[in-house]
């Protein structure tokens, strides 16, 4: 059996485990550092973020409240003010960040590629050794580190940090091996599940609708009706599902919470009484019109199908509009501000960007230690937090990333000097 020795053993090559090596060895160069990842090489789901042009972070322009969640939310405002922002930290690998929407931060280049390219690059001239097709199977403390399995390779390391992601994307490689051999040695973590995903509805809601892309504002309600969070945005409509970026960031908001409903406000901008005046206007000056064209140039025509037969309106589409009464025309008004899909379920991990909960506060110190056992560090999504979508989840890898990394290495050296 080979047997390998490191100072920081970095498990999981990732976003964060990318970031933890090359801030370590730029801040503590005697300290030497090897990042293990299971996959044929590093940052794999980099690649895929940003359909390919990586959001690699948000300037927080767009944004008004806190774009968080998760137990260890309350270390990070210690945790930006000790580390560089996407801007910086890349623009030190010549990466020029361009600015878009809503603070969304990409590559100049567009590229995913382009990011991975320069992390990995600027590893290598560190001298971190990246160590591919190496899956951890165990970890034993010791009186002076860990001994650590990989493969059939013995290694020893004065330290370790978890990178290793969550649930999500698993084909990507976050299949979250590393909670298991977590939990044996004491480690607690909250409940899990995938957001940031499509929201799966009655697909009888959505009969017309495959394709259609609404703006609005959706609501999600709790069992007793209670608004839990509200995103405005691009509503999409699947066979089966809500999509959008507003709904999977309601997924994000309400991860904890019981989500019974998803309300769609089409028309946020609007009273309920203008609500029914454009109707009514409408009415009038289409009333020999089909009532499959009624709502022509208000909404997209299968939207407004669907809107019909889900307020109740049951005449044959060819049927002049004139037919609809005073009645049903108030309840079309209200329905398109009120528009209730029920929760049938939430996407799949493998359709879920980030993932809900991880390895909870209670097991992790201010410096991203454990507080179960001195040495092992932790970085990104493996930890019990997670953004909404525009970056925000990348800007907690990089950060988190170079913390861990940064307080890890000078762990080491300080039990060198204590020691």
């Amino acid at each position: 059996m080979m047997k390998q020795t490191t100072d920081l053993l970095i498990i999981g090559g990732g976003a964060s485990g990318l970031a933890a090596a090359v801030a370590a060895r730029r801040f503590f160069p005697a300290v030497s550092v090897c990042v293990a990842e299971q996959n044929h090489r590093v940052g794999k789901k980099i690649l895929a973020t940003g359909n390919g042009r990586c959001n690699l972070g948000n300037d927080g322009s767009g944004t008004q409240n806190n774009p968080y969640s998760g137990t260890m939310c309350k270390y990070i405002p210690e945790i930006w003010k000790n580390t560089k922002d996407s801007v910086a930290f890349f623009r030190e690998m010549g990466i020029i960040v361009r600015h878009e929407e809503d603070g969304r931060l990409y590559p100049s280049s567009n590229q995913a590629a382009s990011v991975l390219d320069a992390l990995r690059i600027t590893a290598e001239q560190e001298d971190v050794f990246l160590h591919c097709d190496s899956r951890v199977t165990n970890i034993t403390p010791k009186k002076s580190g860990f001994s650590v399995q990989i493969g059939d390779e013995s290694w020893t390391a004065e330290a370790l940090l978890f990178s290793t992601g969550g649930l999500a994307a698993p084909k990507t490689g976050s299949d979250g091996c590393a909670f298991p051999i977590l939990s044996r040695l004491g480690c607690k973590m909250t409940q899990m599940q995938p957001a940031l995903v499509p929201v799966e509805t009655d697909p009888g809601l959505l009969r017309f609708l495959k394709g259609v892309r609404v703006p609005g504002v959706v609501k999600a309600l709790s069992k007793s009706e209670t608004e839990l969070a509200a995103e405005q945005g691009e509503i999409q409509f699947t066979p089966h599902a809500l999509s959008g970026i507003c709904v999977m960031n309601l997924t994000a908001k309400c991860a904890e919470s019981d989500l019974k409903w998803i309300e769609a406000n089409l028309f946020p901008q609007d009273t309920e009484e203008q609500m029914e005046a454009i109707l009514w206007e409408l009415y009038a000056v289409r009333a020999q019109w089909k009532l499959e064209d009624w709502l022509t140039g208000l909404l997209p025509k299968k939207a407004g199908m669907q809107l019909l037969r889900s307020c109740g309106i049951l005449l044959p589409f060819d049927a002049p509009v004139y037919r609809v009464n005073a009645e049903e025309l108030k309840n079309l008004a209200y329905l398109c501000q009120h528009w209730r899909f029920p929760v049938w379920g939430r996407g799949t991990w493998n359709e879920a960007q980030v993932t809900a909960g991880g390895i909870s506060v209670q097991s992790v110190k201010r410096d991203l230690q454990a507080s179960f056992c001195p040495g092992i560090f932790f970085a990104g999504e493996i930890l019990d937090v997670h953004g909404i979508c525009g970056g925000f989840n990348l800007d907690w890898a990089w950060r988190s990333g170079q913390y861990a990394g940064k307080n890890a290495a000078s762990w080491i050296l300080q039990k060198r000097i204590g020691g």
